[in-house]
């Protein structure tokens, strides 16, 4: 096989550590247009994005497509050390090439990637300096919250995070812990929220920090994808009150009019001044819904100067 006459190259390595793959890698001297990679070695050095930027330049000038993906297996305490600067992903070189840097934690594994960046959940536009975001994928319940913890210091240590996403069920008690660690959050996408007895009433309970409520602060976005109760809406603009866009489902087996009545009577009653922007998914949404929707907020006067219309299952409100 001709390595020169390659065009596309997909490795997925265990052992290659950054220099054996720098060495390989310069010995191709291809027209290479797609490089995905994926390494398991503990080797810091594969996300020292200078290097690779150094490497891709010197070596793919017709490089169209690149991923990579690192591995860190672990609990987080024999962690190799890394030196480099902050957000190391966001100089022009990777903005140019529309390349981000995401975080995964699932189990006891952080996965770092290098990829393109790809439309989200929230459709407002974010300076490619803050994309990085931190996915929670899967950690075990009755795992010692210390852990996850642990691995979200070691992500910090490579980068700001500005986007949240927890794919699992979470207690909200939880959810401040981690929220405490990440100051700079503009958005927050959760997979279904529970609480212990103690905190169900926001504002009339202590909480682990005053920091985690400040960062809270911060957050613009919020998406929660299970509702089970209007508790569940209730914490969430309360505990995010600078919150602009919520995106929810409608709580099964309930009336849509009787539920989006509720979320803009809570809206009012705490004169929200961020909050204008609304999503409710839900699965029955045709024009004849959004027709009685308008119908009920003109009726009541739940808003005065606003839009509503529909797109496949989501039904979006904004107003002024």
């Amino acid at each position: 096989m001709n390595l020169n006459e390659l065009i596309h190259l997909s490795i997925f390595s265990s052992d290659l550590d950054f220099d054996v793959f720098q060495f390989f890698i310069e010995l191709i001297h291809s027209n290479l247009q797609i490089l995905h990679v994926n390494f398991l070695k503990r080797d810091i050095r594969f996300l020292h994005a200078d290097r690779w930027q150094k490497l891709l330049l010197e070596n793919f000038s017709q490089l169209e497509k690149f991923s990579l993906c690192y591995r860190e297996p672990g609990y987080g305490d024999n962690y190799p050390i890394y030196d480099g600067e902050l957000n190391q992903f966001v100089s022009s070189f990777w903005i140019q090439r529309n390349l981000i840097f995401d975080i995964e934690i699932w189990e006891y594994r952080i996965y770092y990637f290098v990829r393109p960046f790809k439309k989200r959940w929230y459709d407002y536009s974010i300076e490619h300096s803050k994309s990085a975001q931190l996915t929670i994928k899967y950690v075990y319940c009755n795992e010692l919250p210390n852990i996850l913890l642990n691995q979200i210091k070691r992500v910090l240590n490579f980068t700001q995070i500005y986007h949240l996403n927890i794919e699992q069920k979470i207690s909200t008690e939880s959810l401040m812990q981690i929220i405490h660690l990440l100051p700079d959050l503009i958005s927050l996408k959760i997979s279904a929220l529970f609480y212990y007895e103690s905190i169900l009433q926001f504002g009339d309970h202590e909480f682990p920090t005053t920091s985690a409520l400040e960062h809270a602060s911060n957050i613009k976005y919020v998406c929660l994808e299970m509702t089970f109760t209007m508790d569940d809406i209730s914490f969430l603009i309360s505990f995010c009150p600078r919150i602009e866009y919520l995106n929810v489902e409608c709580i099964e087996n309930m009336n849509i009019q009787s539920f989006l009545r509720e979320i803009l009577n809570k809206i009012n009653q705490n004169h929200h001044k961020y909050l204008h922007a609304l999503c409710i998914y839900i699965i029955t949404a045709d024009k004849q819904m959004v027709k009685q929707l308008k119908q009920m907020i003109d009726d009541e006067k739940l808003l005065l100067n606003y839009t509503i219309h529909r797109q496949l299952y989501n039904i979006y409100l904004k107003w002024k």
